[in-house]
């Protein structure tokens, strides 16, 4: 085999790996896109995860502020207690139940949010 034949040998398998670097690199790309659709698909599903365990601590925390508010409702329209005690009373528990409701949605903001 002369130099000729040599260098032609040589330049047709650059051009054979090239091109299998090519598919090689194609390959790679899907590859990634496909694992980051995978990391998207799981972002998704924690996402909703955490927006329906948030939905389910808010329904009961709204719960118990409703409950608490029927409660002091039925307090004021059946006590006889002053005013002021009765006011005292409502403005406690229904500010730690609202203090309850804002928090959980905080938390569950900065879950989701994470």
């Amino acid at each position: 085999m002369d130099n000729d034949e040599r260098i032609t040998q040589l330049e047709t398998q650059i051009e054979r790996l090239e091109a299998r670097q090519a598919e090689l690199h194609k390959e790679l790309a899907s590859a990634q896109l496909d694992h980051w659709k995978g990391r998207v698909d799981d972002l998704e599903v924690q996402l909703h995860l955490a927006a329906m365990d948030g939905n389910e601590r808010l329904a009961a925390l709204t719960d118990e502020l409703r409950r608490r508010w029927d409660t002091f409702r039925n307090q004021v329209e059946s006590t006889s207690a002053t005013a002021s005690d009765v006011a005292l009373t409502l403005r406690a528990g229904l500010e730690g139940a609202y203090r309850e409701v804002r928090n959980a949605l905080l938390e569950t903001k900065h879950h989701v949010v994470r």
